[in-house]
């Protein structure tokens, strides 16, 4: 049964802040509804998905366990998945999610390019999982998944020779959710978040594979990708929005991924999120015939625009055809 069919009945797979925006979100649609609701937090578990998220909701209950949610459900057909970043954690979800005969959008970054790395194994697993069960994954959100991966593979086809591609974001982390601001280091000092970074425990997850999602999407072949990661540090006192950060203490995060094809086109990404940013930027820049530079202006509200992205591939799962679909045809330029 197609989307057009009816109302599509939603299941939400984890309750973060990203996660109950998005419940409120589907609340406001009329070609969708929340039927089932899971999330391992004990807080949160028993709770109406209402007094949970806030929002005009139905009254259902959050449940621990994906069985439980389903018991008695009212016809689950997509779960928004919202609940890791990393392939190898989120892999177990995604097969039970599967075995349920669910639809996934899920805003795990790694998945935008998962062909590549240590993911290539999960991947395969989950490709074939899902065209067992019938079922589409997809990966979607804004950072991975639009702004540093699929649109720059858009823009290219407008230039009928790439020589090099080159993105630029900065975020103003004031205006984003305390989650992200911890996650980039806000307040901390400069040893905490170097050892952070050290164990791979700090910062934005998906920067090397939206790099790798534009490579291929262009039929680059790249070696090496460098990254580099590292505190932005307050020169003075900044306070923006009840954050406090002292003199020497970290801001947030500076992220670059480069590498080169091997005919020696450059493709660089670089990303910072800093508390005193002032206003966002969000640029991609085509050294091509002809040359290209597409700019949003102040920049897009990662938080809102992935909810977004989110709940409008409702509808798109539940066409497409089964399996892993993370790459999005388009035309691309040599």
């Amino acid at each position: 049964m197609s989307a057009r069919d009816g109302v599509i009945g939603v299941l939400h797979f984890g309750l973060g802040e990203i996660g109950r925006a998005i419940a409120v979100a589907v609340a406001e649609r009329t070609n969708m509804k929340s039927v089932g609701a899971v999330d391992v937090n004990p807080e949160l578990v028993g709770r109406t998905l209402g007094e949970v998220a806030g929002g005009s909701q139905n009254g259902l209950r959050v449940a621990r366990s994906l069985d439980a949610a389903l018991e008695g459900s009212d016809g689950a057909r997509v779960a928004f998945h919202a609940a890791g970043s990393r392939i190898e954690d989120t892999e177990p979800q995604y097969l039970e999610l599967m075995r349920a005969g669910l639809n996934i959008v899920t805003t795990a970054e790694e998945l935008i390019a998962p062909w590549s790395g240590a993911g290539t194994a999960c991947a395969e697993r989950l490709d074939e999982a899902a065209r067992g069960y019938g079922v589409t994954l997809f990966p979607a959100g804004v950072n991975p998944g639009f702004l540093m991966d699929r649109l720059p593979v858009f823009v290219s086809s407008m230039s009928l020779q790439t020589h090099g591609i080159h993105v630029r974001r900065l975020v103003d982390l004031s205006q984003r959710r305390g989650a992200l601001r911890r996650k980039m280091g806000v307040g901390e000092s400069v040893a905490e978040v170097e050892q952070r970074i050290a164990e791979r425990r700090i910062g934005h997850v998906g920067l090397v594979e939206s790099l790798r999602y534009i490579a291929d999407g262009l039929g680059w072949e790249v070696g090496d990708v460098s990254e580099c990661l590292s505190p932005v540090v307050a020169d003075g006192l900044v306070e923006r929005d009840g954050e406090r950060v002292e003199a020497g203490q970290v801001l947030g995060l500076e992220h670059t991924a480069r590498a080169v094809e091997r005919g020696g086109k450059p493709l660089s990404l670089s990303l910072t999120m800093r508390l005193d940013a002032e206003r966002g930027m969000d640029e991609i820049e085509i050294e091509g015939e002809p040359p290209l530079k597409v700019a949003v202006e102040g920049g897009l509200n990662g938080d809102r625009a992935t909810v977004a992205s989110v709940i409008n591939a409702a509808a798109f799962v539940v066409d497409a055809e089964p399996g892993l679909l993370w790459r999005l045809p388009s035309p691309s330029a040599s």
